[in-house]
């Protein structure tokens, strides 16, 4: 298929893909993905706060909406995309430069010292039923700064992010499936 994060981060320094099959129409799940409320998801906000050391609360309302990480472009009804350039691995996350929160600016950003993070969920018909994705890419502008996101990665990969992509992905299902 043509996904918007194959055009975005096409080949990745890093990578993960976490997949859930739903028992629902793949509307049903679109709309289940859209509406997933941060109440629905009690361990990514506790993972948040362990993160931003209680300085944020997750915003009420539709998880996906409210992210603190632009949404990078969207085909209504099969992929959203979420993404940011920051330094992630700082204590606090230093965002890259304001121009990188459109699809344009981030798909062009190249500046040393940064990396590229995106996170896309994608929606695939399967045989009456859908396979619901979560595709996290990150692409690091320098040899550097590869190194460095490399031992941030190894600490969040299995652990937080991990985590926090499987809650989301059974959260779209229970909601899909009641629907």
């Amino acid at each position: 298929m043509d996904w918007l994060l194959d055009r975005l981060l096409p080949d990745p320094d890093f990578r993960t893909r976490y997949t859930r099959r739903v028992d629902a129409s793949p509307e049903a799940v679109w709309r289940a993905l859209l509406g997933v409320r941060a109440d629905d998801l009690p361990l990514t906000g506790v993972l948040m706060r362990i993160r931003t050391g209680g300085r944020r609360r997750p915003a009420s309302g539709s998880f996906v909406a409210n992210a603190a990480v632009p949404e990078l472009g969207r085909t209504e009804g099969r992929e959203i995309v979420l993404g940011r350039v920051a330094r992630f691995w700082k204590p606090r996350p230093v965002p890259g430069p304001p121009a990188t929160a459109t699809a344009d600016g981030f798909a062009a950003f190249s500046e040393p010292g940064w990396a590229k993070a995106a996170l896309a969920f994608q929606i695939i018909p399967a045989d009456g039923r859908t396979l619901l994705v979560a595709d996290t890419r990150v692409t690091a502008t320098d040899p550097r700064s590869r190194r460095i996101f490399s031992l941030y990665w190894s600490l969040i990969r299995l652990g937080g992010a991990g985590l926090i992509r499987v809650e989301l992905l059974a959260a779209v299902a229970r909601i899909a499936e009641r629907g």
